[in-house]
């Protein structure tokens, strides 16, 4: 048999995560290698686990759906993500697609959808539609190419170049004597910031706007 398909389920709420794992324990392809109350606890867990789907809910207190999938797009594991909600909200699902969300389901609907969208997802498809999808995408370059006040400050254009150079959080961390959840959280506001979902995207923007370190030629 294939390698199973490793799930993390996130809600904060406990019922609705027993309901999901019923609905998901049966499926031999699936397995559900954790749960998690919080968008603190699904990364750390993200971090330790490495699911290859995450089923993430959009309101959650503290860190939200939004923020948290965020985060996981800047983890050293990225995960596929598939946002769950109550409410559909096309705001909410433009955000999730700027966060790096692959997928977007409501909490109503049927089990075998919940499956087929697991499946979908972990073999590299998209739930998005594509038009809004196409939206987004349009909204984003378009922001990119509106001239705009610099609205990252020193740090962050420290961290920048970093993430431009390929350099993990741990190395960030390391270089600029700072722990790595703050690194973390640089990287994060960073994106949110220039409007970017993954750390790619940061690293072209570093090299079109000139961020990169010049090469020391007197070596």
């Amino acid at each position: 048999m294939q390698n199973r398909i490793r799930v993390m389920i996130v809600d904060d709420h406990e019922v609705v995560r027993l309901g999901l794992r019923t609905v998901l324990d049966i499926e031999e392809d699936l397995e559900i290698v954790a749960e998690a109350e919080s968008g603190a606890d699904a990364l750390q867990k993200n971090d330790s686990l490495r699911p290859d789907v995450v089923l993430l809910d959009v309101v959650m207190a503290h860190m939200d759906g939004i923020e948290t999938c965020r985060e996981l797009a800047c983890a050293a594991h990225v995960p596929r993500v598939v946002m769950l909600t109550s409410h559909d909200n096309e705001q909410a699902v433009a955000s999730s697609i700027m966060a790096g969300a692959c997928g977007y389901l409501l909490k109503n609907v049927g089990r075998q959808e919940i499956i087929r969208a697991i499946r979908s997802v972990a073999a590299g498809e998209s739930l998005l539609d594509p038009a809004l999808a196409r939206r987004v995408k349009e909204q984003l370059a378009e922001k990119a190419r509106a001239p705009q006040d610099d609205p990252l400050t020193e740090r962050e254009h420290e961290i920048l170049r970093c993430v431009a150079e390929g350099k993990t959080n741990k190395e960030i961390a390391a270089e600029l004597f700072i722990s790595e959840k703050t690194a973390r959280n640089h990287v994060s506001r960073i994106l949110e910031k220039l409007g970017f979902a993954r750390r790619s995207q940061a690293a072209a923007y570093a090299a079109s706007k000139g961020l990169m370190k010049k090469p020391d030629k007197s070596v």
